[in-house]
């Protein structure tokens, strides 16, 4: 039986450059969102009497509640990020759980920074992707 570069690779556990590459790139992207999230809830805790949101909000617990939310997503995603770098068996999954949890909490924290939120959604929505889509089994050309 022959065995191909590429067969070789996974049999040793080898990452080919395009695998590297997008690794290198998701994990990336999730800290640059890990670092967002965690200066908005920053922002959010220290500019508490300055952030409002409209009338008949349903999830409103207090600004601070909202800051302390974002900065404990944001260095749990700075965890999975620097263990996507690493290169951990279980990052990738772990990158996409905790992306979504983040959408999910960026969405609710929209009505008090609807720019910034929708910034981050799109950032952790790309994110998801790269890392849900990255084949480190393809061939470099």
């Amino acid at each position: 039986m022959t065995t191909s570069p590429l067969d070789a690779d996974c049999i040793t556990g080898q990452v080919s450059a395009s695998g590297a590459t997008a690794t290198l790139a998701a994990g990336a992207l999730l800290l640059t969102s890990a670092i967002l999230t965690f200066l908005v809830g920053v922002f959010a805790l220290a500019a508490d009497h300055l952030v409002v949101s409209g009338p008949g909000y349903e999830y409103t617990f207090g600004i601070t509640g909202w800051g302390w939310a974002n900065i404990l997503t944001g260095m749990v995603l700075a965890a999975v990020a620097v263990a996507l770098l690493l290169s951990a068996r279980w990052a990738r999954a772990g990158a996409i759980i905790v992306t979504c949890l983040a959408i999910v909490v960026t969405f609710l924290w929209m009505p008090y920074y609807p720019t910034g939120s929708i910034v981050l959604i799109a950032l952790d929505a790309v994110v998801i992707w790269g890392v849900a889509t990255w084949n480190t089994s393809r061939k470099t050309a």
